[in-house]
């Protein structure tokens, strides 16, 4: 901590560095960042096993909310939690203290920390970590345990594929967003389509809401979205005639949706090096037009998460608890190492035949490969020539495309007719997804299936997921050994000299990291 005070010296400090100053500072002032605490999960059913040592118990609620309490005690009679605290709301704003009362069916899971220091730190640290038993695949490399938010598995026709993952970005209550991904291979049956919703980590995901969206396509044609949420009919789609890549031709892994993939690995001194695509087309399509782009990220951007929350350590609660008071500048401070990574620049030449920018995809998530559509402007009606710059070894690309757009369109919004799942009511559930104001929280190895009554003509429809939500990752014990508040402070405050700082950690794990991330998943 020595080195605090000299971060946070010196005149005209950004935003992101005063904002992470007075984080560090006030860790600084309750001395309470260094506390070790040993926490245990409890499910509601095993209520009778909690650990009466602990001075503070966490309630964490069906509906999202937790309960923080103090002096509490177990009336197992009339099954409730009795004790004195807070009662803090899906935003982790307090919405009633005092005496309370809570409803054991109500609870999810409960949480005790039999270590404690500070009460108002205990208060603030409502995403901290929890001591879990994990897969000896997690202990040996801990950055390439499975993580993610809501995974979405349906039928291609023949399997059950991994289809989307929503609100990928969203790691706290103040970065909650809508997220809506092509089912670009789903196959409904007999007038449904079903859905299996999984949580395969360790975390907690707050759903509000999951619907499908129905657009109809034309006759040989498909339907594609655009990053404002615009849906497009399009029609002569057609696949580029050269792919050159820094490695040489890769045209091959380009030109369908077939799962090979064109990625390239981070550069050794710097993970935001860019590299650039160059793409040739001929029958070049008419009128408007757009780039049509199947990707997903690597494992990039979730090594940079970990590694942050790893950083945070044992103050990672108390440090996304503050950075959600301040919101507006968390967010900036989030969106910083976004900008710096950069997402999949389009570039065409102009009558000089210099390249210019026409846009950018960018979206984050490391699973389900995504279909983006970007409209070219009009000045792009018949470039011959495409180039697409991006940060080496963060992208997995796996097709691209022209298509001629025809018009947009608006969906239709469908809402599950049932879902299941052993442990909930299917109706209560089934609200829950619908009605955007209630939430659902999931844990670890549960899963829901979701069925939705679709056109009988389904041929006729390009289907879309809209979800929206948030997740919360616990911490690892293994991480905890890298704590260091500086360099959290540093990734969020200079991002450009954090990317160039860890690139030889990464670059140790790269290779075997998406093997592993894959075999980490969790299940009941």
């Amino acid at each position: 901590m020595s080195s605090v005070p000299f971060l946070c010296q010196g005149e005209g400090q950004g935003k992101a560095m005063r904002l992470v100053c007075n984080f560090l500072i006030l860790c600084l002032v309750l001395n309470s960042c260094a506390t070790v605490l040993h926490r245990e999960l409890v499910s509601s059913d095993d209520v009778v096993n909690l650990d009466k040592k602990s001075p503070f118990l966490k309630a964490h609620m069906l509906n999202g909310e937790v309960y923080l309490l103090s002096k509490w005690e177990v009336d197992s009679e009339n099954k409730i939690i009795l004790g004195e605290g807070s009662l803090l709301n899906i935003n982790r704003e307090d919405v009633q203290t005092g005496a309370l009362e809570v409803s054991i069916d109500s609870v999810a899971l409960f949480e005790t920390n039999v270590v404690t220091t500070s009460p108002s730190i205990a208060a603030m640290a409502v995403i901290t970590g929890v001591s879990v038993t994990v897969t000896a695949i997690c202990i040996a490399n801990p950055k390439a345990c499975f993580g993610s938010c809501p995974t979405f598995y349906a039928s291609d026709g023949e399997n059950l594929t991994l289809q989307a993952e929503g609100f990928s970005s969203s790691i706290a209550p103040f970065l909650e967003a809508r997220d809506i991904d092509a089912l670009y291979r789903v196959r409904p049956e007999d007038g449904a389509l079903t859905i299996d919703m999984k949580n395969e980590a360790l975390e907690t995901h707050v759903v509000r809401y999951v619907h499908v969206l129905a657009v109809p396509k034309p006759e040989d044609g498909r339907a594609f979205v655009t990053a404002d949420g615009t849906f497009w009919q399009a029609s002569d789609v057609v696949s580029p005639r050269r792919a050159l890549c820094p490695e040489g031709e890769c045209l091959e892994a380009l030109t369908a949706f077939d799962t090979i993939e064109r990625y390239s690995t981070t550069d050794s001194t710097n993970l935001a090096e860019k590299e650039v695509l160059d793409l040739e087309f001929s029958n070049f399509p008419e009128g408007n037009v757009g780039l049509v782009i199947a990707a997903r990220q690597s494992l990039l951007t979730t090594y940079l998460l970990y590694q942050t929350l790893a950083h945070m350590g044992r103050s990672a609660g108390a440090w996304l608890a503050y950075l959600e008071r301040h919101s507006r500048e968390a967010r900036s401070s989030f969106q910083k190492m976004n900008r710096v990574l950069g997402g999949i620049e389009v570039l065409i030449q102009n009558d000089a035949g210099a390249w210019i920018s026409a846009g950018e995809i960018q979206e984050v998530g490391p699973l389900a490969t995504d279909v983006h559509l970007l409209s070219l402007p009009k000045s792009a009606a018949s470039p011959e020539k495409i180039r697409l710059r991006l940060t080496r070894g963060l992208w997995r690309l796996d097709y691209v495309s022209l298509a001629s757009l025809a018009k947009p369109v608006e969906p239709t919004r469908l809402y599950p007719s049932t879902v299941s799942h052993s442990a909930s009511s299917d109706e209560h559930v089934r609200e829950l997804l619908t009605n955007r104001q209630d939430v659902l929280t999931t844990f670890p190895g549960d899963q829901y299936t979701l069925i939705f009554d679709v056109p009988h003509d389904s041929q006729r429809y390009e289907f879309f997921l809209e979800s929206r939500g948030y997740y919360l990752e616990w911490i690892r014990q293994e991480w905890l050994k890298e704590e260091n508040l500086s360099r959290a402070a540093l990734l969020f405050s200079d991002p450009e000299t954090a990317l160039r700082t860890l690139a030889p950690a990464f670059k140790k794990i790269e290779p075997d990291m998406e093997k592993l991330f894959w075999r980490s998943r969790y299940a009941k």
